[in-house]
């Protein structure tokens, strides 16, 4: 099968050299990969987002090439600028579709999903016959019941991709209950989470000694992988500690700013932890190569999130699979991930003082942190590589091929959306 992977904002091409990645592009890459070892010749077709990026198609692996379409500035673009190019770089996409036509568009997020329905609409080749799979990392539904901001042009195109869309992706059963209430019928959703590399993350390998200022024997020690920003509870994580006397904690931020010497949300954490007293224990480090990562991992004791929304589980998932106990906030893809009592200990709100508590509880008791990173890494196997994750998408790239209704003439699928001006559809 000829697949056209749309991911508008998540280059693939970092993740797959092993640099620090958002969780969107590492999808990207890792399961178009997965897809093509499963015999699929698979496109991704990203923004460019660096003038120094390739002209025409790029070799990822074998069976995926990376092609960059020009649709705004060449430059990477902040999150509310999204939506500014999407017309543009769905006209590109028709084009680019022209020239090579697939059997099927799967769309990662939803900027990505407007520009797939408006390339097929607008492609000169009769893509009707090309169904369109939507993934959602999340939804702003979802974000709104964890106190991140409204949205609502954003939920009616979300709703409105989920009921055009042949099939729809979510990563977890939160984000299928929040489309069930916009009225997306619960058979059209499916839910697949997000992966993980059992090669590379596991329990076997060798330990990092830096950034701790401790010995091991000495402090147990708490990791966690997180945004510096409120919702990544970092802040949390930091007031914790001072109910933690004995313990230190290396957070490691997933800003796009590599330097946290220069990152202003990593000097808001170093001043609360200095006034909270706890600076020589807790430590912060920027984004951390994908290839030092699990030897990271591996160092610390337990794992600890106190963020109020994640829709990926990405950081959670990793965790485990390198064996790691579990202290989480049951929030958008961690209850699918994190079994409470058996892998790790899930919070309702993951606050300071319930942060504190539910460490001790692992701490206090070595045989049950033993247990629950032994059952973590046995669920990480078990659940959520990328070649599992593949096998499901290919279900339900497969429930959606059959499914091709006989349409009359009709300007159904000439999508018409706020964010695709009327420069960004050409006459052909």
């Amino acid at each position: 099968m000829k697949i056209a992977m749309v991911a508008e904002h998540a280059n693939p091409l970092p993740a797959h050299r092993g640099e620090p990645s958002c969780p969107a592009s590492l999808h990207a890459c890792a399961l178009s990969r997965q897809l093509a070892k499963r015999g699929h010749k698979v496109t991704v077709y990203s923004r460019r987002s660096d003038p120094e990026q390739p002209e025409g198609r790029t070799r990822m692996a074998r069976g995926v090439s990376v092609v960059y379409l020009d649709a705004g500035p060449s430059r990477p673009l902040g999150r509310d600028e999204h939506t500014e190019h999407t017309g543009a770089f769905g006209s590109a996409l028709a084009d680019a579709l022209d020239e090579d036509s697939p059997d099927l568009l799967h769309a990662v997020d939803w900027t990505s999903g407007l520009a797939a329905l408006h390339a097929r609409a607008h492609s000169g080749k009769d893509l009707d016959s090309a169904p369109v799979i939507q993934t959602f990392h999340s939804v702003n539904a979802s974000e709104q019941r964890s106190g991140l901001p409204e949205r609502p042009e954003r939920t009616r195109m979300e709703t409105v991709l989920a009921a055009r869309a042949d099939h729809v992706l979510v990563n977890s059963t939160d984000q299928k209950g929040e489309l069930a209430r916009l009225g997306v019928p619960r058979h059209q959703v499916s839910v697949v989470p997000f992966g993980v590399d059992t090669d590379h993350f596991s329990v076997e390998g060798s330990a990092s000694t830096e950034h701790w200022q401790r010995r091991r024997e000495e402090s147990p020690r708490l990791v966690s992988v997180t945004s510096l920003t409120e919702p990544g509870g970092a802040g949390r994580l930091v007031e914790a500690m001072t109910r933690l006397p004995e313990a230190e904690l290396l957070i490691v931020s997933t800003s796009q700013n590599r330097d946290v010497a220069v990152d202003e949300d990593a000097r808001e954490i170093e001043l609360l932890a200095k006034e909270a007293e706890v600076d020589d224990r807790v430590h912060l480090t920027g984004p951390v190569d994908r290839k030092e990562l699990p030897r990271l991992l591996r160092s610390a004791d337990v794992y600890v999130s106190a963020a109020s929304y994640d829709p990926f589980g990405g950081a959670v998932v990793e965790a485990m699979a390198c064996g790691l106990p579990v202290v989480a906030t049951a929030t958008g893809a961690v209850p699918g991930a994190v079994l409470h009592r058996t892998s790790g200990v899930l919070m309702r709100f993951g606050r300071p003082d319930e942060v504190a508590r539910a460490v001790r509880s692992v701490l206090n008791t070595p045989t049950m942190s033993s247990a629950f990173g032994i059952a973590a890494a046995d669920r990480a196997r078990s659940r959520f590589t990328w070649q599992r994750i593949a096998v499901e998408t290919e279900l339900a790239y497969q429930r959606s091929l059959p499914q091709q209704p006989e349409q009359e003439d009709s300007d159904e699928d000439d999508v018409d959306l706020p964010f695709l001006s009327a420069a960004a559809h050409p006459q052909r």
